[in-house]
């Protein structure tokens, strides 16, 4: 799940200055107001798929850091300008089964001002290590088997591919992968207790239906994932009550 979107226009907006936005004003589509923003020439906007890629390594173990990803029903409460979150269908294990219901759809709103966005993702989670949100045509990355073993449904492809309708009109295809696995702290930064660490790993890939919203996206792009897990960072250091000091960012890129 990643409200980007509205990240991006919220970035925009001081590039393009618009009218005072009144609260009061009724919902509209996002990409009602990417048509102010657009350039002139059409051929300018990029309509290519696009990738963002970062890391961080945090003073967590990565079930802890698990437990907030795949906590979707709670993102409306630190995700920037997500303003609902709901899972709204789980996996039905078998009464033989050791495994817990896991989410496999979940709907997410993003506001900025009197502009909003409802889109639908399928979701995957590896426990403790995985969760994956797909919308669009897009396709899940995770072994058929292994989503299997854990009481996915997968559709007659067998691949999780993309079902018409989900998240219309802003996505073509979206792909969000958080990855958590275990390490040790990194030399200098250990408080001596042996607890293992873990790196987070956060990988977008998407493709906009429209345009418009591509070349939003495409101003601000090399900021948003940081921004994504500066957020989850911030709500393990509120739940589990670490020290900002004791966190360091081991790389970035895109």
């Amino acid at each position: 799940m990643s409200p980007i979107v509205m990240d991006a226009l919220e970035s925009t907006q001081y590039q393009h200055p618009l009218l005072p936005l009144s609260t009061q004003t009724p919902s509209r589509p996002i990409s009602t107001l990417l048509r102010t923003l657009l350039p002139s020439s059409p051929s300018s906007l990029n309509t290519s798929p696009q990738t963002l890629h970062t890391h961080r390594t945090l003073p967590y173990t990565p079930s802890q850091l698990y437990t907030i990803i795949a906590d979707i029903d709670s993102y409306r409460f630190f995700l920037p300008n997500c303003t609902a979150s709901t899972i709204t269908h789980w996996t039905r294990p078998a009464a033989s089964s050791n495994h817990k219901p896991l989410p496999t759809q979940a709907d997410l709103t993003v506001g900025w001002g009197p502009f909003t966005q409802n889109y639908t993702s399928r979701v995957y989670c590896v426990p403790g290590s995985l969760v994956e949100a797909v919308s669009g045509n897009a396709e899940t990355g995770i072994e058929k088997e292994v989503l299997k073993g854990l009481g996915y449904n997968i559709d007659g492809t067998g691949s999780g591919k993309g079902r018409g309708g989900e998240g219309k009109g802003i996505f073509e295809s979206l792909v969000t992968r958080w990855t958590v696995r275990g390490v040790n702290a990194p030399e200098g930064w250990s408080d001596g207790s042996g607890q293992e660490w873990a790196e987070v790993e956060l990988k977008v890939q998407f493709r906009f239906a429209d345009p418009a919203l591509g070349f939003a996206v495409g101003q601000v792009a090399d900021q948003m994932a940081v921004r994504m897990v500066e957020a989850f960072e911030e709500r393990a250091k509120r739940l589990y009550g670490k020290n900002s000091k004791t966190t360091k960012e081991m790389d970035v890129r895109y």
